[in-house]
């Protein structure tokens, strides 16, 4: 993507994000949540005319959105079918936001629509964002439901240079509360203190709703300050009622060589869950319309329990404005060998 999604355009600082599976291919979305930042400068440059633009209803008014759907075909499990390696099912899925703004506060909703059945969620659609943002000068703060920092990979598939989601692995999932967010010279940094920060309740992609005791906190700083290169810090933490308490870090790079290939590099902890999983991933963009990805992931259990290693090659065609088909092929040393194409509708 060559926007750096930065809280600008269709998708802001802090939505782009993806729930992630573990490694048994778990079907609870409330288990691990993975998000991120923003996919940096040219990491995906060919996706930039695949990533949603707004609709301006006026200029304190603009919607977005976009439905998606996917052809998969996994070899070596039971559901053939109908999963994607390490992936949640919602690469079928529509989603419509609406941004309105006045003066120095930007209030954002977004909906989401998946199979409940298929996603573990308590409903087929509901909401993704309800917060308003006040910002002051280089201040942003933000109130409501929202997701978390961490993660390089995006929630939404259409700005993914992959259909599914690589091994790394960490919780940061959408939850309600507060955040502030500085922008500097050269760097951004933020922390943010909600209901959740482990897991939820199985509802529809929500916190659990208790802030006595067990609330999530989460900080990240972000440096753009080197040409052409972003690096990425952040960890959350919760300690909840019970004695269960749990750090997650996170850690990517991305690097601009030139502009037709770019590289990243990811490396994500979570306590009690995995010793580390990370992910490498270089993007050779062939024309405006025409990009190539390839990936290399894995993720180390505990004690050397549960390894896993994956690789993979996705391709993205921007058909026109509003049209986009992506493909992918990913193999995982378990066994499982995924194959699928998707096609993509936005505004």
């Amino acid at each position: 993507m060559a926007q750096v999604w930065l809280n600008q355009g269709a998708f802001p600082l802090h939505e782009l994000h993806v729930a992630k599976h573990t490694n048994n291919q778990a079907t609870n979305l409330s288990y691990v949540m993975k998000t991120r930042i923003a996919l940096a400068a040219g990491v995906c440059a060919a996706l930039s005319s695949a990533a949603q633009a707004e609709v301006k209803i006026n200029e304190s008014l603009s919607i977005d959105g976009y439905a998606i759907g996917s052809a998969v075909v996994t070899e070596g499990t039971p559901a053939k079918n109908d999963t994607l390696v390490n992936s949640p099912f919602y690469y079928d899925a529509i989603f419509v936001g609406t941004t309105g703004k006045y003066n120095d506060l930007t209030a954002r909703v977004s909906l989401f629509n998946v199979n409940s059945s298929k996603n573990g969620t308590s409903a087929d659609a509901g909401l993704l964002d309800a917060y308003v943002t006040y910002k002051t000068g280089d201040i942003a703060i933000t109130g409501g439901q929202y997701l978390g920092y961490l993660g390089f990979e995006s929630f939404h598939s259409v700005n993914n240079a992959f259909i599914s989601f690589s091994q790394a692995t960490y919780r940061s999932p959408f939850a309600t509360g507060a955040k502030i967010d500085y922008t500097g010279d050269g760097f951004t940094t933020g922390f943010s203190v909600r209901d959740s920060q482990i897991n939820n309740t199985g509802g529809f992609f929500n916190g659990d709703g208790e802030f006595s005791n067990d609330l999530g906190y989460e900080a990240f700083a972000s440096f753009t300050g080197i040409q052409d290169v972003t690096i990425f810090l952040g960890a959350g933490y919760e300690d909840v009622d019970g004695g269960e308490q749990q750090l997650t870090t996170d850690v990517w790079v991305s690097y601009k060589l030139s502009d037709t290939l770019s590289l990243a590099g990811e490396y994500a902890t979570v306590e009690d869950v995995t010793d580390s999983s990370w992910l490498t991933q270089a993007t050779y963009t062939i024309d405006p319309k025409l990009s190539v990805s390839g990936r290399l992931t894995g993720s180390n259990g505990l004690d050397g329990a549960d390894d896993v290693f994956g690789y993979g090659l996705a391709s993205t065609y921007a058909a026109t404005a509003n049209f986009v088909l992506k493909g992918e092929v990913t193999k995982i040393d378990a066994g499982a060998f995924s194959y699928a194409l998707q096609g993509q509708f936005k505004f």
